[in-house]
């Protein structure tokens, strides 16, 4: 009998365990609108770390970036002041022999704070003052 209640209770926690993640799907979002926030981020941390290059000129020309433009100004320029702030608190390389100059690791710093709970908590505060204030503005009108 605890051989069954053993069995039983490893194929129950193994079970809970297990979540299947959900497949990339280039349509679908679970929230656009926090994408766009947190695209908006990514980008300008990018466009602030080679500012000076012509690289962005070059991406501007085939990229589309985020298609969403439900941010409004206020978010958007929320969002791009994170990433400036992302890039100018950026420190310096480590264990990077051969970085001269204003080298870093700007676009693994980026994708790491993009997918960080730090940003996925920002992007969720943004959206609720956005919740709000729509429904302050479309609540009036009704």
């Amino acid at each position: 009998m605890k051989h069954y209640c053993l069995v039983f209770l490893l194929v129950l926690m193994s079970g809970c365990s297990n979540k299947p993640y959900q497949r990339f799907d280039y349509n679908i979002s679970k929230n656009p609108w926090i994408d766009a926030f947190k695209d908006q981020v990514f980008f300008s941390s990018l466009k602030e770390s080679y500012k000076s290059d012509s690289i962005f000129k070059l991406i501007e020309k085939k990229d589309a970036f985020n298609p969403y433009d439900g941010l409004s100004p206020d978010a958007f320029n929320k969002a791009r002041a994170l990433g400036i702030q992302l890039v100018k608190n950026m420190p310096p390389p480590s264990m990077c022999e051969y970085c001269k100059g204003d080298m870093n690791y700007y676009m693994a710093i980026a994708l790491h704070y993009y997918k960080s709970e730090e940003l996925n908590r920002l992007a969720r505060t943004e959206f609720k003052k956005h919740l709000k204030e729509d429904k302050e503005v479309w609540g009036k009108m009704k």
